[in-house]
């Protein structure tokens, strides 16, 4: 605060500036805070993205399947008298002179 006068600065003007004492300025400090803190609720939004999956897994199952071929394969030759049942006696009619002439029966 500042003083009008200047003078008196001891008796704190009471005695009308007649003490002799001069007034000094103040000094002016700088200020002095005091913060009183207070708390107020602000949301803050956190998103929590889920996705279903649906997974699918297959299971292998064994399933059979068969095919059927036939093949015509030619076999060794069998002559008369080498083989059960041929040559002589092969069944009733069967015999030597069969089929061609007097050939076997494959006519040989």
């Amino acid at each position: 605060m500042m003083m009008h006068h200047g003078l008196c600065g001891h008796c704190g003007g009471r005695c009308g500036g007649t003490c002799g004492i001069p007034r000094l300025q103040p000094t002016i400090c700088p200020p002095q805070y005091r913060c009183t803190d207070s708390f107020f609720p602000v949301e803050k939004p956190f998103i929590h993205p889920i996705v279903d999956v649906n997974r699918q897994h297959p299971v292998i199952v064994p399933r059979h399947y068969f095919t059927e071929t036939a093949e015509n394969v030619m076999g060794a030759p069998i002559f008369p008298g080498q083989g059960p049942g041929f040559g002589p006696g092969f069944g009733p009619g069967f015999g030597p002179g069969f089929g061609r002439g007097r050939r076997g029966f494959f006519g040989f």
